[in-house]
């Protein structure tokens, strides 16, 4: 079913309720239902059609949202990239089938320095929405459950980017198992830096406030306009990265501010440590704080209510289990294997080596919402394999299910040190941000100079792994999509470690 008719009923039947809450604008369902046929309808008279791919280089907000249920209403197919990565992008893909880009004008600027879109002559800024005027009618095509809804370029952090496609089914699959993850009430007002999740806020009919965040670097967004956001419009719920949680929560305990109207906080897309729900709980203390694990190609796969976890659970983090991501969700299949094999390809039963219980091993998935492959097939190879017809997904990171059936994390291949971070985070109180690297089988843990712990202490507390060295740097560096994740391409240049 094609999402801009599923959201068209939506629209319709909450009429004047708020639906996206942009700093002064307040816009109903029935007034994006309006700007949405009718940016529709003019991108249709700049010559886009059925099929064609539109490069829309829009940051979150509410015109995103208009750009992409507009292209969803004439069977045009919506291409997008990670804000801290669209320069970079820009420059470094073909974009050859690319037949209209829509952007705020410094994105537009930006298409000039690729060859085939320095040419394209279709480029609408999306300034022009709020001038459209006239019939708001359109005619939504009905599209196959297979038909592309978004292509995503992925943030390359593995390397090269690899370009996922997800269809209308598959974000309608997604939107069913979120709702029954984020516990929704129809008085919620979200808070929201992430725009998968906001759309799922328009497909169950809530108020989403978008976020006066930096989206090309989170953790620089400005706190003071942030909380002001959340007082004013009584925001009880939000959704948004470690990253920019940090920001809000770091400048609340400075300020002494508690935001005890707030219910429910959801995070995800990098590691969430038990010191930073002790700050969240501080300052969100009646709030229902859950994480969700998941990727671009299957969100979710895990989930867990913070607060509801046991006080052995505590104890297996502190003594080197790692990060508990909880009961998986979503996904049909979660299982381990074996660690080691560069590309699996498609291989049969017998070699498929599935850990038993609380063995360490590759987290991989299987289900609905599970992306079965990428864009010209760049990274199917490395990242899917199939047994007995079910395609598997190799999420890359390792991990283990426990006795209950609850998943917990370890990091990387390369880089799988969760169980210390966790360790660490969960015994000491002001520790700050922390990195583990291996440098030639000499583990090396990473501190920033701010913290204070004597490294004896730290050293002494970990007893499970044997910590080589500790190193100070000023700032450990994060990735620019959360602003959460290390940098450890960087981090390792920092410390000339190869």
């Amino acid at each position: 079913m094609n999402l801009a008719l599923k959201l068209a009923k939506n629209y319709m039947e909450k009429e004047e309720d708020i639906c996206l809450i942009q700093g002064k604008k307040h816009v109903t369902y029935t007034e994006l239902y309006e700007n949405v046929a009718r940016f529709a309808n003019y991108l249709k008279t700049t010559g886009v059609k059925k099929g064609d791919k539109i490069l829309v280089l829009v940051p979150m907000s509410i015109e995103l949202y208009v750009t992409l249920v507009a292209s969803w209403s004439i069977g045009a197919i919506p291409v997008f990239m990670d804000a801290g990565f669209i320069r970079s992008h820009v420059k470094n893909n073909d974009f050859e089938d690319i037949k209209c880009v829509v952007g705020i004008t410094k994105y537009i600027l930006y298409s000039n320095i690729n060859k085939n879109l320095k040419k394209l002559k279709n480029k609408v800024n999306v300034s022009v929405i709020d001038k459209l005027e006239g019939d708001y009618g359109v005619e939504i095509p009905d599209l196959d459950d297979d038909y592309p809804a978004i292509i995503t370029y992925t943030s390359g952090s593995t390397g090269r980017p690899k370009i996922a496609a997800r269809s209308h089914e598959f974000l309608n699959c997604q939107g069913e198992i979120l709702e029954k993850c984020l516990n929704y009430e129809q008085s919620d007002i979200e808070l929201s830096s992430v725009p998968i999740f906001t759309l799922s806020n328009l497909s169950v009919g809530i108020t989403t406030v978008i976020s006066n965040g930096n989206y090309e670097n989170l953790g620089n967004s400005n706190a003071s306009k942030l909380i002001e956001q959340i007082k004013k419009e009584n925001v009880n719920r939000l959704m948004a990265s470690p990253g920019l949680l940090n920001v809000i929560t770091k400048y609340c305990l400075q300020k002494k501010i508690v935001l005890d109207w707030v219910t429910k906080v959801f995070t995800g897309g990098g590691a969430v440590f038990l010191d930073f729900v002790d700050e969240l709980r501080m300052v969100f203390p009646k709030a229902k704080i859950v994480t969700l694990y998941g990727s671009t190609e299957a969100e979710p796969i895990a989930e867990l209510n913070v607060l509801e976890m046991s006080q052995e659970e505590i104890d297996r983090t502190k003594n080197g289990y790692g990060i508990l991501a909880g009961k998986i969700v979503g996904v049909k299949e979660c299982k381990i294997i074996k660690t080691g094999q560069e590309a699996i390809g498609n291989i049969f039963e017998s070699q498929f080596r599935k850990l038993e219980t609380e063995s360490v091993g590759e987290i991989v998935v299987a289900g609905d919402n599970v992306l079965g492959g990428y864009v010209g097939g760049y990274g199917d190879k490395e990242n899917k394999f199939s047994v007995d017809g079910v395609k598997y997904h190799r999420t890359g990171d390792l991990g283990f299910i426990d006795g209950s059936g609850k998943l917990w994390l370890r990091g990387r291949e390369k880089t799988p040190y969760f169980n210390i971070e966790a360790s660490l985070h969960a015994n000491f109180k002001g520790i700050g941000k922390t990195a583990v690297l291996n440098d030639v089988e000499r583990i090396i843990l990473v501190l920033e100079k701010s913290c204070k712990i004597p490294q004896k202490q730290i050293i002494d507390s970990i007893t499970f792994e044997t910590i080589s060295e500790i190193r100070y740097v000023n700032k450990i560096p994060v990735d620019k999509r959360h602003s959460t994740k290390v940098d450890y391409k960087t981090l390792k240049k920092m410390l000339k470690i190869k």
